[in-house]
């Protein structure tokens, strides 16, 4: 179902827009912990985290509805900053283009925004979930 590349489009598409990229520090699929864990040098950043895919074909085409998760991570004192980039995300995602190899993009639809503090409690978390769809060129 072409998750691979549903991941690279994702990528492509967050670190090529200055916007998000002047408010975080970078975006990543796993994040190596630092020497210092309560050192704040890394933050604000996003994590292309999990995604749920289904599914979704047509008579002629393979395609896929993916549920794409996307986290963002920053230790302001206050939601603000996670909320700002998750604004960020939407206006980039909500009813834009990916460009995903080897298949056709169909649409993206930001399905819900979370925000929470983190129970050591220094971190926010903003969880942005992507409904990605798309068929596969065949």
């Amino acid at each position: 179902m072409n998750a691979d590349n549903l991941q690279r489009a994702l990528y492509d598409a967050l670190t090529g827009n200055a916007p998000l990229m002047a408010l975080i520090t970078g975006v990543y699929a796993d994040v190596q912990q630092p020497d210092l864990p309560e050192s704040d040098s890394n933050f604000p950043y996003v994590v292309i985290g999990q995604d749920n895919l289904s599914p979704f074909d047509t008579k002629t085409d393979n395609g896929a509805s993916a549920l794409c998760q996307l986290d963002i991570w920053s230790r302001q004192n206050n939601l603000i900053e996670v909320k700002e980039i998750a604004g960020a995300i939407y206006d980039l995602l909500q009813k834009g283009s990916l460009n995903i190899t080897g298949a056709d993009h169909v649409l993206t639809r930001i399905e819900s925004q979370t925000f929470s503090k983190d129970p050591d409690g220094q971190t926010k978390r903003g969880m942005v979930m992507a409904r990605v769809v798309y068929d596969e060129i065949t």
